[in-house]
């Protein structure tokens, strides 16, 4: 089995050369630095692979990038991210990722992670923190809910309903960009990225629309 090092820093590419190594796991190694030289490469070869993949990695923009790359036989993926939210991890694991890992971790659990996933096991997260993890975002969550204004909260409700801004807009008798407004609103408030995160916050912490507030 080969291991594919997708990451655009050349530290960071040394520095999964180094786990490997202080791991004893002897590989041959190849690095790219977009998805597209990715994909390139993962096109002309025949041979198992295991990539060690920025979850950042120019050119990879959505998960649905990263299950094209699953369909490939005989293809795992580590994913590194320096994004530690709960939600997302489980996210990338429901994708098919084989393991997600935070850029923070020590080479010495680097190093187990990449050994973990080449004996064609799963790496998670750190379960016995993550409870912990989402009851903090629950508090903290919960607590960004109270900010939003009645408006606000009513644009939210749709949205957990799978609504698009156009379709909201036709419901609440408002303009496109005045829901797109308040979308920004929200995002800002409950320091979300996007709206993908935010709906997938909404159903994985189970948020009561009682707790959202939005009058009937």
């Amino acid at each position: 089995m080969k291991v594919v090092i997708a990451d655009a820093s050349p530290l960071y590419r040394l520095g999964v050369q180094v786990a490997l190594d202080n791991a004893g796991i002897t590989v041959k190694t190849s690095c790219v630095d977009s998805y597209s030289e990715l994909t390139r490469s993962l096109s002309k070869r025949q041979e198992a692979v295991i990539i060690i993949l920025d979850a950042r990695l120019h050119g990879l923009e959505e998960l649905d990038h990263v299950k094209r790359i699953m369909r490939r036989p005989d293809t795992r993926i580590l994913m590194l991210t320096d994004n530690k939210d709960i939600t997302w991890m489980r996210r990338v694991l429901f994708s098919g990722v084989n393991g997600v890992i935070a850029k923070t971790a020590s080479l010495e659990e680097l190093g187990m992670a990449i050994k973990t996933v080449l004996d064609g096991c799963i790496w998670r997260y750190d379960d016995d923190n993550s409870h912990d993890l989402i009851d903090s975002q629950k508090t903290r969550l919960g607590h960004a809910l109270c900010r939003l204004s009645g408006q606000e909260n009513h644009v939210l409700k749709w949205v957990r309903c799978g609504m698009r801004n156009k379709q909201i807009a036709h419901q609440m008798s408002l303009t496109e960009h005045t829901i797109k407004t308040h979308m920004s609103n929200i995002l800002r408030k409950l320091e979300i990225e996007n709206r993908t995160q935010l709906v997938v916050a909404m159903q994985t912490i189970n948020v009561d629309q009682g707790q959202i507030c939005v009058p009937d």
